[in-house]
């Protein structure tokens, strides 16, 4: 249950970065020069954070971006995997009473 937990919320994860990436005024603005005649794009630092090392254009090799975000999505499925075990409470899964050390009866 737990491992299909993770996968669900990796999934959602990234879908939500993705999407937050490519929606105008959160992942990127559009800026006008006027004396070139032509649009310039400004970024979102945190959600294309590949594109402060590379200076590349996302959509001629998005591999970088695609990377970070599965990685940012690792991290926040992992998080909420933790704070459900802390919320949950009780013996850590696949652990059980009967796999305490038992104390010797000789005597």
């Amino acid at each position: 249950m737990e491992t299909a937990g993770f996968w669900i919320v990796l999934t959602l994860s990234y879908l939500a970065l993705s999407f937050l990436a490519g929606t105008r005024g959160v992942g990127y603005a559009e800026r006008v020069d006027a004396t070139s005649r032509s649009i310039a794009f400004d970024l979102n630092p945190f959600l294309w954070l590949p594109d402060l090392f590379l200076h590349a254009y996302p959509p001629t090799n998005p591999v970088p971006y695609l990377l970070w975000w599965v990685a940012l999505a690792a991290i926040i499925a992992e998080g909420v995997m933790v704070l459900m075990r802390i919320l949950r409470g009780g013996p850590r899964p696949g652990r059980s009473e009967a796999a305490a050390p038992q104390r010797s009866r000789t005597g």
